[in-house]
């Protein structure tokens, strides 16, 4: 199941109100916009989706509206929620064509029963604060409420300009499944990187071959131990490292460039991601940041070509030339903001525009400097 169509409202009707209208989106997706255009607010939207739907934040005290639109099994999966000053008053779910839930303010509604041999409507009565996706999940009597659950519970966001476990160490390097949380991507990399070796035979190699493609000349990776002086009795930690062809000295993570290191967290993610089976939506915003030119574009070309592979919707955002003109423009998802309206361009919905933009000769980044996206051969943009 993947992410076809969003469109949240914020504070209706007030002067902070925001409108992210209809940003349809595709299985390969490169956002672009100025600062400010809405590209993070736009993924922070879609992050705090997936908190609702995982039960793992409360709802927000303002007024808020999401229209979502999924495709699963190349069938669409309509999600409608709506809440105000922290209480869900409506929330819809249309599944393959069939309305399958439905609740009111005060947390009554009904819901379909398939756990037998016909389907079944049952009313139910929940806490007001709850979204029912979450509330009423049980993959027998309900089994489409874990779809949605498992989208939610398997989307990865990376915030490329960030940390992504670079500071974070460890105080021991052998770990359980069940004590590893593999969506916070800016924890310590250490029990990612132990679960991913310890699941997959070839997973080390896979990972070496990703690095090297974009510039990274690598023999080896893995966990060590390591000590500071400052550390007391049973403080050493934990930390990966990666060893470059013809040094023998192991590189811990705080001696990595930034650059480097962030390809390397997505990269060990990704990987993992991929070989355990996982063909859910990975955001990555400011794709590139702190990587040169050509490692940026190769990390973009590899994470397109894994993502096409493997069946992973991947969204990245860039306000980077450099990365825009390595991405066609038909993969592309263009941001303007207007106020406190965010509105989408794209070749689904601008094609003839896109399509004309061949002609210019121009490079891609043209295509966004210009804002040959919104008119096209029109006046205004000559």
């Amino acid at each position: 199941m993947y992410l076809r169509k969003l469109t949240f409202r914020e504070n209706e009707g007030k002067k902070i109100e925001w409108l992210i209208d209809q940003v349809y989106l595709g299985k390969i997706n490169l956002i672009v916009g100025q600062n400010s255009s809405g590209k993070t607010r736009t993924l922070n939207a879609l992050s705090d989706l997936v908190d609702l739907l995982t039960g793992s934040t409360l709802v927000p005290k303002v007024n808020g509206r999401y229209e979502v639109l999924f495709i699963k099994d190349e069938k669409e999966v309509v999600l409608e929620c709506e809440y105000d000053d922290g209480i869900i008053i409506r929330e819809r779910l249309i599944w393959k064509g069939e309305s399958v839930l439905e609740r009111e303010k005060d947390g009554s509604g009904w819901i379909i029963y398939m756990g037998g041999k016909e389907k079944i409507t049952l009313n139910f009565g929940i806490s007001e604060n709850q979204m029912a996706c979450f509330a009423k999940r049980d993959k027998f009597q309900h089994p489409f409420l874990e779809h949605i659950y498992e989208w939610a519970v398997d989307m990865r966001r990376f915030d490329f300009s960030g940390d992504l476990g670079k500071n974070s160490y460890t105080l021991k390097g052998i770990y359980d499944e069940d004590e590893i949380n593999f969506s916070e991507t800016n924890d310590s990399l250490v029990p990612i990187l132990y679960a991913a070796i310890d699941q997959h035979e070839h997973f080390r190699e896979s990972v070496i071959a990703d690095m090297n493609e974009i510039g990274y000349n690598l023999e080896d990776l893995g966990i060590v131990q390591f000590s500071e002086k400052s550390n007391r009795p049973g403080q050493d930690r934990f930390a990966v490292y990666t060893t470059e062809k013809g040094l023998e000295k192991q590189v811990l993570q705080h001696d990595m460039s930034q650059g480097m290191f962030r390809a390397f967290s997505v990269l060990v993610r990704i990987n993992r991601y991929i070989l355990n089976g996982k063909t859910g939506s990975i955001i990555i915003d400011d794709i590139g940041e702190g990587l040169d030119f050509s490692r940026a574009r190769s990390l973009v070309g590899l994470l397109v070509k894994k993502a096409e592979a493997s069946g992973i919707q991947l969204i990245m955002s860039t306000n980077d030339s450099f990365i825009m003109n390595a991405v066609d423009i038909e993969k592309w998802a263009v941001l303007h903001r207007d106020g406190n309206k965010i509105s989408l361009y794209n070749y689904e919905n601008s094609k003839e525009i896109f399509e004309d933009f061949k002609f210019t000769g121009l490079n891609n980044f043209d295509f966004y400097a210009s804002e040959f996206f919104k008119s096209g051969f029109s006046d205004k943009s000559e």
